[in-house]
Formats: C-alpha cells, sequence, structure tokens
C-alpha cells in the first residue's frame, strides 16, 4: 500500500498507519472494529489511537462507547505540510547559523585604525586564559604592562619576542635589547595570538597608515607563532655566534645579521624584507 508507506515516511508508525488508514475507509468506529479492519491486537488499539489523537490525525466522539473518526485526509495533509515546512524552516535558520558562526573563525577583519588595535589587544590579554604570544616593541609593551602583570598573576603563559628591552621582567622573554629600536625600525610589527583562539597583528607605528587586521583562523595564528620561533631562533643563534650583543644599536644589527648569513652561505638573492 503506497499511502501506508508514505504515512510511515511523514513520521507515522506502522500501526499509527494502518489504524488512520481503517478509519479514512470507515468512519466512526469503536476501538474494537478499529483493531479488527487494522488487524493489530486490541491491547494496542487505544494506546495508538491516543496518539493519533494527539497528533491532531483522529477525531474522538465521546460515548459508551467511544467513537472514533479520521480526519479528512485534506485537513491530515494540510496539517502535515505546515509542521513540515516550519521544520525545515526552523532547519534552515538554525544550519544557516551555524555556518555563520564557522564562516566567521575563518574571516580575516581589517581594523580601522591604531587605538582600535591597541584597544583589542587591550582587550584579549585581560580576557586570555592559558597563553599569549606577543611579538612587540617597549613602548607597546608600557601601554600592555598592567593588563600582562595582572594576566601573569592569574596563571597566564606569557611569551614574549621582542628587539627592545621590556619595561617589565615577568613572563618568558627572547629580546634583543636594541639601543632605540623602536625610533630606528620604520615599520614595527606587532603581533598577539591569545589562546591559540584570536589574533590581532598591526603596525606600532602609528604614523604609517596602514591597515590592521584580526582573526580566529588557526591556519594564521600558526604561521604566526611559527613566525614568532624563528624570530627567537635566529637571535639564540647571533648571541651565541657572538653577532649580536645587549645595547646594540640598529646599523650594527644590521651589518652583524649578512655578516651571519654569509658564514652560513645563504645565497645573496634572498628575498628582500618590505623594510629593506
Amino acid at each position: 500500500m503506497n499511502e501506508l508507506k508514505i504515512l510511515r515516511e511523514l513520521g507515522f508508525s506502522l500501526n499509527e498507519a494502518k489504524c488512520y488508514i481503517a478509519l479514512h475507509k470507515s468512519s466512526p468506529m469503536t476501538g474494537y472494529e478499529v483493531a479488527k479492519k487494522a488487524k493489530i491486537t486490541r491491547t494496542m488499539v487505544y494506546d495508538i489511537l491516543q496518539r493519533l489523537e494527539r497528533k491532531g490525525s483522529v477525531n474522538v466522539i465521546e460515548g459508551n462507547p467511544k467513537l472514533y473518526s479520521a480526519v479528512s485526509y485534506k485537513k491530515l495533509i494540510a496539517s502535515l505540510r505546515k509542521d513540515y515546512t516550519e521544520k525545515l524552516d526552523d532547519l534552515e535558520s538554525s544550519l544557516e547559523k551555524i555556518t555563520r558562526e564557522v564562516d566567521a573563525d575563518n574571516y580575516i577583519l581589517n581594523l580601522s585604525n591604531h587605538a582600535e588595535m591597541l584597544n583589542l589587544i587591550a582587550n584579549a590579554i585581560k580576557e586570555a586564559k592559558r597563553e599569549i604570544y606577543l611579538s612587540l616593541w617597549d613602548s607597546e609593551a608600557a601601554l600592555f604592562e598592567n593588563e600582562l602583570r595582572e594576566a601573569d598573576g592569574r596563571g597566564v603563559k606569557i611569551y614574549i619576542f621582542s628587539f627592545c628591552k621590556m619595561p617589565f621582567d615577568f613572563g618568558v622573554q627572547f629580546t634583543y635589547k636594541m639601543k632605540n629600536a623602536n625610533m630606528n625600525f620604520p615599520r614595527r610589527r606587532i603581533i598577539g595570538v591569545f589562546d591559540r583562539e584570536f589574533m590581532v597583528m598591526g603596525e606600532g607605528n602609528s604614523s604609517i597608515n596602514e591597515i590592521g587586521i584580526t582573526t580566529r583562523n588557526i591556519m594564521l595564528m600558526e604561521m604566526s607563532i611559527d613566525q614568532m620561533l624563528l624570530d627567537i631562533i635566529l637571535l639564540s643563534t647571533l648571541r651565541n655566534g657572538g653577532y649580536i650583543w645587549d645595547g646594540i644599536d640598529v646599523g650594527e644589527y644590521y651589518y652583524n645579521v649578512q655578516r651571519f648569513f654569509k658564514s652560513i652561505e645563504l645565497p645573496a638573492d634572498l628575498p628582500l624584507r618590505v623594510d629593506e
């Protein structure tokens, strides 16, 4: 029976579908008659008829005995169509929301100005729960000192890379301690990764009109941490090789980095940095 199959696909149990079809063919009937026509046991039929009544598929005529009649097929179909349309609309809305949330994790959002970037970093430090990765300069580090001190106090692991000496001594620091570094580098990139869930990147020099970004994209956060690790490895290699020292100035730094690159036979045609 095609109608039996379709009713089951629309959420009716086998016995519910049998009872509705029996009543549709002949209404009203007693529960005993429904059981006989639908070929199900009398012990089951009344529970099934109650379920159909709750679904709005069967009407009950009170009396002794009770009589049952099927809701007209047009009314049933209209009710099912409305119910499924509403459910599909709800599903579409829920899936759309999930899609927006998933997409939001991969968005790269532009920051309108330098002040917005600093404010985002300060707030992210306040909200960090596990770890903070920062590549920054002493002038900005001073701006975030209170927030970083509080984060350190609540057990957040703080990793800092900088060309400058930091204005505080907590956190795990890897610094060149370069003389007047923040005044001698025209471009001063700042990167902050917080709990590996949120990242801010921008230009520390407020006189440079450059758009910063923020994102929750995992790939970009891991790339930023990888860059910080490479900076730390180069710093350690240069220091251990005697190429740099505390208080080195920018000119000496560039000269000695080139000496080091030659010593390890790097090719002369390496890609240039933007500030080169």
